[in-house]
């Protein structure tokens, strides 16, 4: 070690209001080099002995000087610090006899970011260390905008999930909006006529709903809205099929891999959740019940239909079960709208 360094120099290079935070691990052998640096760094930085910190020393400092000893005798540890640090830049300095400069292997080379000579020059060696920790907090700063960022993209994904999910969700009764349903019976119209299943398409309406708003409210109508859709979800219990919200006061389904008979004993379930709920509606001319006019058709998509025949067929079903009384499921026997069948 040469000459003596004030402090004003030091100041001058980093924020003094900061420079205490930087904590310096010294890994050196040699006792008087040990003591000429601890001196000369203890008044500018937190200085830390590697005794102290042995079980965690990869969590206990910003930068480590040492010396070949050390490097010969720590050499895996400091493999498993820089690789711990990550992204993160941990440095290293070598303090090295200059005629061993030559001698220095590649796997050593790596394992260090700058090397300084002996004799020591003070004012070199602050010099040295200031660059090294400026580069480390620089290394930090983006760490941690490079964090925000990801938790940004992160919360940037989750909003975006949401809104997905509102924009196919009913916000009143909470299960999916048409837009839901005119996209899986196009994506089950094309997975039918791959598979040669058949799909089933129900429309359903509930009876009399105007006279229902008219004697209890408009609140009390959304709130038998919501219970007619948790009657349809409760009902819907296989993953592939859907309930949905049409509009107003329709309902629809899709039923993938679902034949007449089938979509036929769903519905008559349904109908007997739907009266077992008894939701009075006095002013319905068919039943002292809230009831449900159903319009079915059933087809095994092909190359010449389109799904919009399906849902056609559907709603020709349930106009019929609306003109000829409500309270029944009327089912479209053929998409082209030849005679219907009542139950």
């Amino acid at each position: 070690m040469s000459r003596d360094v004030s402090p004003p120099f030091v100041g001058s290079l980093l924020d003094p209001e900061h420079q205490w935070q930087y904590r310096v691990l010294l890994g050196v052998d040699h006792q008087q080099n040990r003591q000429l640096l601890s001196a000369l760094l203890s008044r500018f930085y937190s200085l830390q002995d590697l005794s102290a910190v042995a079980l965690k020393w990869g969590q206990a400092f910003d930068l480590c000087i040492f010396d070949t000893a050390f490097l010969g005798r720590c050499r895996e540890h400091i493999a498993q610090q820089r690789a711990a640090a990550g992204p993160v830049f941990l440095p290293f300095l070598l303090l090295l006899k200059r005629h061993h400069l030559p001698l220095m292997t590649p796997p050593q080379r790596q394992q260090v970011d700058d090397v300084i000579t002996m004799p020591v020059d003070q004012t070199e060696l602050l010099l040295r260390v200031e660059s090294l920790l400026r580069a480390r907090q620089q290394s930090l700063k983006l760490s941690a905008m490079l964090a925000q960022e990801r938790l940004l993209e992160q919360q940037l994904a989750a909003d975006n999930e949401i809104l997905q999910q509102l924009a196919v969700q009913d916000s009143l009764t909470g299960i999916p909006n048409r837009r839901a349903f005119d996209e899986k019976l196009a994506y089950e119209w094309k997975l039918g006529r791959r598979e040669q299943t058949p799909l089933t398409v129900v429309l359903c309406d509930v009876d009399y709903f105007k006279p229902y708003n008219d004697t209890y409210g408009h609140i009390s109508g959304d709130q038998c809205l919501r219970a007619i859709a948790g009657v349809l979800d409760t009902v819907i219990r296989r993953p592939a099929d859907l309930a949905a919200r049409y509009g107003g006061e329709e309902f629809a389904l899709v039923l993938p891999k679902t034949d007449l008979e089938g979509a036929l004993h769903l519905l008559n379930c349904l109908r007997s959740i739907l009266r077992a709920r008894a939701i009075a509606h006095p002013k319905s001319p068919v039943s002292p019940y809230v009831s449900l006019s159903f319009g079915v058709a059933t087809a095994v998509p092909e190359q010449r239909l389109q799904p919009e025949d399906l849902l056609r067929a559907a709603d020709a079903a349930l106009y019929r079960a609306k003109a000829e009384g409500r309270d029944r499921i009327v089912v479209a026997s053929n998409l082209s709208a030849a005679p219907l069948q009542q139950t």
